[in-house]
Order: C-alpha cells, then structure tokens, then sequence
C-alpha cells in the first residue's frame, strides 16, 4: 500500500482511509466488539488512517480497538457544530473517546454554500484556537461543493479538504466531476491535505465498485480514498485493488446497488424530519410516507438517524 508523510503529525498517511460509517448505527451495526476487531486487523493489514464523525454516532469501535501503543495511527473527525462552545464540547468528545490529549484531524461537517465559513464562524474560530493550543493539529472540511472546495483552497487557515468524489460524479454539487477534479488538484498544489468520500457513491456504484475505486486510486492529487469498510472481505479486497493484485475474497461481496426500507412497524409517521435532514433532496413527503428518489442517494444514512421512530434502514 501506498503512503504519504504528513509533516504536521509526523505521521504516515495510508493511501486507503478506512471510512467507519458503515459499520456502525447508520448501516450495518455490528457489534462493538466485532467492529473493534475489524479496526485491528486492518491495522495490521497496514491501514493508518481510519475516518468517523460526531453525527455517525460510533466512537465506540475506534475506543475499544485501539491502544497507548498505536499513537502511528491517523483520526479524522468531524461535527456539524455551528457555535464555540458546541465545538469545544465536540472535540472534548473525540478526545475523551480516542484517550488523546490531542486529535489529529478535525473537520467542519459538510460544509455547503449557503451556510459555508461565515455562517458557521463560530465553530470554526474554535478549531483555530484549538489548532493553536496543540488539542486538534490539523484542521479542516468536508462538503459534496466545488464551490466549498474553491473557497478552502484559497485560504490560509485549512489544512485538509474531505470532498465527494467518484468517477461518475454521483453526489458531486455545483459542478461537474471534472470541475471537482480541477478544485482539488488546486488545493493539493496549495499544500492542503486532500481525501475523496464515496468513491463508490455510497453504494450506489456498488456494481462497479472494482472500477469506481481503481479510478479513485488514480487520482494522483487525493492523499487518501475514504472507503466504507464492515467486513474482513471488504478489507482485503479493498487492499488488493489498491495495490494492483487480484482479489481472491471479491466473491464474498454482495455487489448489488443496496435499496432504503421503511418499516411498518413502526410505521412512518410522516413527521419529515428525515426529508429536511436529506442535503441531496432524496427524500419527499407523499401521501402514503415518505418517497424516496434513488438517482439522488448517498446512502449516507443521515436520514436514519434523523428518524425520531427509527423507521429506516437500507438493506
């Protein structure tokens, strides 16, 4: 496997970032301790890098997997906090769940256009001043937006950039995929750490996931390829396409596109907290619940956890 020198954390960055979404509440659960010995064995398959956030409500894997011993290995973390305060509380959480008394990286939470630095001044001032105290050592974004991209590449005070991008341009805002490409090579000129999310979409490139991420791979300006990884096959095969060898255990995983579910019991109460969670506008209320707009979905599962009946799933 590929790896980068990150001076800031004198570190070495792994080419594939082990992304722990979907492992955890939002999508596949597995239990703490299954997780946990997943996080270690790709650790010791040579994976540094390992990518969660406030929202996805699953610090405990990454707590209960590592050790004093495994200070070589890069957290990025991220919360959609908006004031100073809410912030600090967010990074006091990362660093009482990694038991570090300074975090890696940490992110501002998919930054959009219309609520994009100004609107959320606040959170990211404290991200400085921690930045500045030595809590957090590097600092940045995420977001789906060219234009977001654009902004944090011209400016002084991001270190990293966390942005959609797959060779189908699934999920990619304000531009093209070839506009997101040109963004993020400019940034990466600038200095700035660059990783990609969702190089399969999701899912929703499931079918062409060995092509979606050898595309990914390719891509000379990302640093790291976030990947959702729940299973030791995932892993390997991962690993294996990354590193230009044939995957042996690429038979063990279910390839089909995955679909949202909405329970009936309990039933979709059509409150619609679920459809002014969605960024991507995959969701809208119709007369018998909640419709959902496959072309549009990230199988991010944000809509999950925005359900009050938890009412969800995808399968």
């Amino acid at each position: 496997m590929r790896y980068r020198d990150i001076k800031q954390l004198n570190k070495h960055l792994s080419h594939i970032c082990f992304g722990t979404l979907t492992m955890g509440p939002l999508c596949a659960d597995l239990p703490v301790e299954q997780g946990a010995a997943l996080i270690r064995r790709a650790i010791d398959a040579g994976i540094t890098h390992f990518d969660t956030a406030q929202q996805y409500i699953n610090y405990q894997y990454l707590s209960a997997a590592l050790t004093p011993q495994d200070d070589a290995i890069i957290i990025s973390t991220k919360s959609y906090a908006d004031t100073y305060d809410e912030m600090a509380r967010a990074v006091e959480e990362a660093r009482l769940a990694f038991r570090r008394n300074a975090l890696d990286i940490f992110l501002m939470h998919e930054l959009r256009p219309d609520d994009a630095f100004a609107e959320r001044a606040e959170g990211w001032e404290y991200l400085k001043t921690a930045k500045s105290n030595g809590i957090v050592r590097m600092i940045g974004i995420s977001t789906h937006h060219v234009d977001v991209v654009r902004e944090a590449a011209a400016r002084d005070d991001v270190d990293v950039i966390h942005a959609m991008l797959n060779a189908e341009g699934v999920g990619i805002r304000g531009g093209s995929r070839d506009e997101m490409m040109a963004a993020l090579q400019e940034a990466h000129d600038k200095g700035k750490l660059i990783y990609g999310m969702k190089a399969i979409g999701g899912g929703s490139l499931m079918s062409r996931a060995d092509t979606s991420l050898k595309w990914a791979f390719s891509q000379e300006y990302l640093d790291a390829v976030a990947i959702g990884i729940k299973s030791e096959a995932e892993l390997l095969t991962n690993i294996a396409w990354e590193e230009g060898r044939v995957a042996d255990r690429a038979g063990e995983i279910p390839l089909q596109d995955r679909n949202m579910v909405f329970d009936k019991e309990p039933a979709c109460h059509r409150c619609g907290a679920c459809v002014a969670r969605c960024h991507q506008q995959a969701l809208q209320l119709g007369e018998d619940g909640v419709e959902w707009d496959k072309s549009k979905c990230l199988y991010c599962g944000y809509c999950i956890a925005a359900c009050p009946w938890f009412c969800i799933s995808f399968c």
